[in-house]
């Protein structure tokens, strides 16, 4: 069975399928949730074979209706199947970890609280399989996603989600929680725009001369083989040696630890995929286009304004989008070197051996990775000339 055009063929399991039914069924044999009598206590895992049979059907039933589904020979019938069985592969985990979790701790003390355990995030990454694979979320599948999360909501208003470990985190960091999220945006939009403001020019100047893309493209090439870690570092001693040479730098915040470096080694890693697609968008603009845009009597400064830049415009995007997505993870690191974001959670998490906040941390970068995702994505379709829409459906 494959996904295409967000509907499950009708022929055969492929083995993307058949990869997701297999984790499926690993997860009912891994540790599915676990209990922790306080935040930093020992955590006590169960199975889900122990928790008896209602639990396991509940989370059977979309795998065989995906099953089901591939039996089907009517395609709008298996598709709206394959709809609903990747809708409750979201909410069955949910609804059974927040039932038989809320069971575990009632006995174990006000701190008490369950979380996730390695059966679940294996489940989750089955379903994710199943929606990764449809080349674009039909209508009824945004349906199916919007009905699930009221659900959840409501789960939430009776109280189904107070022991749950991350959002006892969550509630713990109290406004301090915003104020990290907001750090972890504002550092990658400064280190964002400053690789756009360096790196798009610089890549114009590859595009027209051949000496300067020399120099260019290896130096990118070094600078990407630099673990960012060991790059943070490495900027520590000549910020903090020019901060002390100009105290005037140490006011305005430039100093060898803090979010300073952290921006410039953001910034230099962002560079790569910024010049590469600009450089590549320009490169490989059709040369017949060209031609019959000086055909026409255009100068070199039309040629640029009415058919270079608006063919590269897409290119430009999707390299900035690239650059975005990596910047927002790679801003985690921040914290190592003294900066601010949601990498503060992830750390101190780890340091605290607080699982909880460590999976908040995670969880809410991985959140601000697909929202960012996708409104760049909308940016770029916004900006995709009406041909290239028409092909893509």
């Amino acid at each position: 069975m494959a996904l295409n055009r967000n509907t499950l063929t009708l022929k055969a399991l492929d083995k993307q399928v058949a990869f997701a039914l297999f984790l499926f069924l690993l997860s009912l044999t891994l540790p599915f949730l676990q209990s922790r009598e306080n935040r930093i206590a020992e955590e006590f895992t169960v199975r889900l074979f122990s928790l008896g049979i209602g639990p396991i059907l509940l989370l059977l039933i979309p795998p065989l209706m995906v099953l089901v589904s591939a039996c089907i020979t009517e395609r709008m019938h298996a598709s709206l199947i394959a709809t609903v069985a990747t809708a409750m592969g979201v909410f069955s985990p949910l609804l059974v970890l927040t039932i038989v979790g809320n069971a575990l701790v009632a006995d174990l003390g006000a701190f008490a609280r369950y979380s996730p355990a390695s059966g679940m995030y294996v489940y989750l990454a089955a379903v994710s399989i199943l929606y990764l694979m449809k080349p674009k979320l039909q209508t009824s599948d945004k349906i199916a996603l919007f009905l699930v999360v009221l659900l959840v909501i409501g789960m939430g208003f009776i109280g189904l989600f107070d022991r749950f470990g991350i959002l006892l985190e969550a509630k713990n960091l109290g406004p301090r929680l915003g104020r990290e999220i907001l750090a972890h945006i504002r550092i990658t939009g400064i280190s964002l725009l400053i690789s756009m403001v360096i790196g798009i020019p610089i890549a114009f100047l590859a595009f027209s001369n051949r000496t300067v893309r020399n120099i260019v493209f290896p130096i990118l090439n070094v600078l990407q083989t630099i673990p960012g870690i060991a790059l943070f570092g490495l900027l520590i001693a000549p910020l903090a040696a020019l901060s002390r040479a100009f105290p005037i730098l140490r006011e305005w915040g430039i100093q060898g630890i803090g979010n300073t470096p952290a921006i410039i080694a953001l910034s230099m890693y962002a560079l790569y995929p910024i010049i590469r697609y600009t450089f590549t968008s320009l490169d490989g603009i059709d040369e017949q286009v060209i031609q019959a845009a000086k055909g026409m009597g255009m100068n070199s400064s039309q040629l640029w304004k009415i058919v270079r830049l608006p063919l590269a415009t897409v290119g430009i995007l999707h390299g900035v989008r690239v650059a975005l997505v990596q910047t927002i993870g790679n801003a985690t690191l921040a914290k190592l070197i003294g900066g601010d974001g949601l990498g503060v959670l992830v750390f101190e998490g780890l340091g605290q051996a607080s699982v909880d906040m460590v999976l908040l941390g995670m969880l809410l970068i991985i959140i601000l990775t697909v929202v960012c995702d996708q409104l760049f994505q909308i940016l770029i379709n916004f900006f995709s000339p009406t041909f290239l829409k028409r092909e893509e459906h």
